[in-house]
Formats: structure tokens, sequence, C-alpha cells
């Protein structure tokens, strides 16, 4: 299960880096600030889980289930943002600015891995080399991403792909 909590992860994070792309430079500026702070403020709180707690809270069913619940909703969105048409303005604008919220999460599954996986570092150390990463990566990725899918339908179907591998990881999440 853990496995597949993983995959979905990265699967969350490339979701948002793909719709990420689709922003102005400073909205995906201002996306890309708002979670290296939230990264650098997170940083306490994942330290103080130890290894078993966070197993258990990434393994217990009740937890899988609102999670998936979670996810679901918001592979939803991104799907509706793929297929939104331009003749309703105000949806297509709420759509085009949600950047993914999924990633905060994601962030902090990845950030307790990297403290499980190098022990022995100092945490002030790492709250900030670990938001400076998270800013570059959001930039970095997402125009990565712009560059290498080209043209905006393309991205718009990487995305629509990416989210129905989402909402297919949920479902075998339920069925766990």
């Amino acid at each position: 299960m853990e496995i597949l909590i993983a995959i979905l992860a990265c699967l969350v994070t490339i979701s948002f880096l793909v719709k990420a792309g689709f922003f102005p430079i400073k909205a995906l500026l201002v996306v890309a600030a708002c979670y290296a702070v939230f990264t650098w403020w997170m940083t306490t709180l994942v330290t103080e889980l130890s290894r078993d707690v966070f197993v258990q809270m990434t393994t217990t069913r009740r937890v899988l289930l609102d999670l998936a619940v979670c996810v679901m909703l918001e592979a939803v969105v991104m799907v509706a943002f793929c297929f939104c048409s331009p003749r309703r303005p105000w949806m297509r604008l709420s759509l085009y600015y949600y950047p993914g919220l999924l990633f905060a999460p994601a962030l902090c599954y990845f950030q307790a891995q990297l403290f499980y996986l190098v022990p022995g570092i100092d945490f002030a150390v790492m709250r900030w080399l670990s938001s400076l990463f998270v800013l570059l990566f959001v930039i970095g990725g997402s125009w990565f991403l712009r560059w290498l899918l080209g043209d905006r339908a393309v991205r718009q179907e990487m995305l629509f792909i990416i989210n129905l591998l989402i909402m297919i990881l949920c479902v075998a999440i339920t069925g766990y």
C-alpha cells in the first residue's frame, strides 16, 4: 500500500506541475512562493512524527478512504479544467487559477520520506534547503513541462491522462 501512496504522490506532483504550466509568470511565482513557505512551516511538524506513526497514518483504512475522496475531488476539478469551454468565462477563470491543493500533502509525504532516508541532518538546514528546493522545483518543473509538452492542447491532454490515472489509483486504494 505504501508503494501505491508513493505513486499517487508522484502523480499528484506531476499533475500540479502540468497545471502550473498554464499560469502566467506572476501567478506561478506566487504559487511557488506559497508552497515554499508551506514547506518551511511544515518542517517542524513533520519532524515530530515518528516513522511508525507516519506509516500507521498512511496505511489506516479510514485515512486511505478520506485521502481517496480528497484526491478524487481534485482530479475531477483538474479534468473539468481540461473540458471547460470559453463560453463560461467565470468558470474557466476559477478553474484556471486553481493550482492544486493536494500538492501540499504530497510535499509533506516527500519531506517525511526524506527525513527518514537521510538521518542526522540539522533540521534548520533541512528546512531552508527543502523550501528552496520546492521553490525552484515548482518554477523549473512547470517551465520544463511547458517546454517539453509545448502546445496548450497537448498539455491539457496530458493533464487529463494523469488525472485519469490518479482516479484509477484512488479506486485501487479504496479496494484495499
